[in-house]
């Protein structure tokens, strides 16, 4: 693929590690942007479901969905703010830490997959490089403002 557009090659390996994560996580009934979710909100008190979807950049509306079914299963909490009624906040459970933690688990075999062939100081390199290439794909174009 050497000869193959940077962008274009970057999406096909994309799509293709995608792939392998959702087949990963099949077993549990959930999608990675389920785990997405549990993800962001790990590391945080709760958090208003707006904030969460800007966070992610998944659409606000795709989070309700998705926050239901993380509802539902008893991984999430979601409440009414004390301070505006029309706020949603959202919350991870301890079951959903320890859900968190399975899928984790599984998202490693498809990492593995991944990665097969590489050396562990190969995998941080390309971390790194993979790091480098998002920055400068999500900085807005010079002369854009406030999104596309």
């Amino acid at each position: 693929m050497p000869e193959e557009p940077l962008g274009f090659v970057l999406a096909a390996v994309g799509s293709a590690a995608a792939s392998a994560f959702e087949a990963a996580l099949a077993e549990t009934g959930l999608h990675p942007r389920h785990f997405a979710v549990l993800r962001g909100l790990r590391d945080a008190e709760a958090q208003s479901q707006q904030q969460l979807a800007h966070d992610l950049g998944i659409p606000a509306s795709r989070v309700v969905g998705l926050l239901d079914d993380l509802v539902r299963r008893g991984y999430v909490s979601r409440r009414e703010s004390p301070t505006d009624r029309r706020v949603k906040l959202v919350a991870l459970l301890d079951e959903g830490r320890a859900a968190l933690g399975r899928l984790t688990a599984l998202a490693g075999r498809s990492q593995d997959r991944l990665t097969a062939g590489l050396t562990d100081a190969e995998q941080a390199e390309l971390r790194r490089l993979l790091g480098v290439v998002h920055r400068n794909a999500a900085a807005e174009p010079e002369g854009v403002r406030g999104g596309r």
